[in-house]
């Protein structure tokens, strides 16, 4: 890679890790009986105690009846809880169960563990570094949006 523009090889490198990483996580996610849209609602309802379908169907973009169908698998697995707004019984609000809540930890623990096996070949202060640029990316795609 030797020669490339330093885009041209963040682009390649990172093609490569998504490529091999990638499969790795979405075993893990399926052997504990979680999808990537199912993990985005929980960490979603961890971060924000509860919410409405229609707010989680505005934030993906996607129309609240097909969020209704995914609610209902999380809730028929007892990882979300739907209750009725005590002002307006019309609103239902979904939050997270503890039984969502530890499936979020593993499901994160295994995501971790999968990390730190190929991040453990860089050094304590590539690492170092490597963090303060992902947060500095991470940050700039955050304001880009």
């Amino acid at each position: 890679m030797e020669g490339l523009n330093p885009i041209d090889r963040i682009q390649a490198s990172l093609q490569i890790v998504i490529h091999k990483m990638q499969p790795k996580l979405l075993e893990s996610m399926n052997a504990l009986g979680v999808t990537p849209t199912q993990l985005f609602v929980l960490g979603f309802l961890k971060k924000q105690g509860s919410c409405k379908v229609t707010q989680l169907a505005a934030m993906m973009d996607v129309k609240p009846s097909a969020v209704t169908l995914l609610v209902d698998r999380l809730e028929q697995n007892g990882f979300v809880l739907r209750e009725h707004d005590k002002k307006d019984r019309r609103v239902v609000n979904i939050s997270l169960t503890e039984c969502g809540d530890e499936k979020l930890k593993k499901v994160m623990q295994e995501r971790k563990a999968i990390a730190e096996r190929y991040l453990s070949h860089l050094t304590e202060e590539e690492l170092s570094v490597m963090a303060t640029l992902t947060e500095k990316l991470a940050q700039a795609v955050n304001e880009e949006n």
